[in-house]
């Protein structure tokens, strides 16, 4: 893509921190994570364009400074504050504009026991962060699509949130329509500053990248 005559340099990493709820009894849960990483890189004409616009998704877990594998978690009780911490990095050269995409499965079952707003189940979560902030639900999945206010300078990051919240008030009945599991998905994407726009929504709009 060409703009002003310059390239416009994009790269998304993607990685997904997944917990799986299964029912055990009438008050014990038990959960596991798992991450997964997809790489997109736009056209450059550098040798390691990689390594000149990028950004990198990562999270904290107890007894861990950084964890890209996930963490697993056993036994976990109604109203446990888990540890699920991720980061956004720029691990580019120069400064970019980010947004962040959060997904959860399971939108109905989660808005019976939370209520619309899933992001009220993230501890940590500062909406003050972010702006045009979208939601939309589709096969039952809610997906959030949140731009950082600021610009993510080379070799900074951000926090999304530090753990997720499992309600004190879920019972046997509305634990049990997770049965098949549930998902927390965290994607990042990140374009450069440049030439695309004041802000990470004019930025984004300007170089058109899908959301994915």
């Amino acid at each position: 893509m060409k703009l002003n005559k310059k390239k416009v340099f994009a790269l998304a990493l993607a990685l997904c921190l997944l917990a799986t709820l299964s029912i055990g009894s009438l008050a014990w849960f038990s959960a596991s994570d798992s991450v997964t990483n997809d790489f997109m890189i736009a056209d450059s004409e550098h040798l390691e364009e990689d390594q000149i616009f990028s950004v990198a998704v990562w999270e904290k877990v107890p007894g861990s400074d950084k964890d890209t594998d996930g963490y697993t978690y056993q036994d976990i009780l109604p109203n446990a504050k888990l540890v699920k911490e991720p980061h956004v990095e720029n691990t580019g050269y120069y400064s970019q504009y980010v947004r962040v995409i959060l997904t959860f499965s399971d939108y109905a079952s989660w808005k019976a026991v939370a209520g619309e707003d899933l992001t009220a189940l993230l501890v940590g979560y500062d909406a003050a962060m972010w702006t045009d902030v979208t939601k939309t639900v589709e096969n039952d999945t809610a997906t959030y699509v949140m731009y950082y206010n600021g610009i993510l300078e080379s070799g900074k990051d951000i926090t999304v949130f530090t753990h997720v919240q499992i309600p004190a008030e879920m019972d046997q009945e509305q634990a049990a329509a997770f049965a098949g599991g549930f998902t927390i998905g965290v994607k990042a994407q990140a374009v450069q500053t440049e030439h695309v726009g004041d802000n990470a929504f004019e930025a984004f709009q300007t170089v058109n990248m899908p959301i994915q």
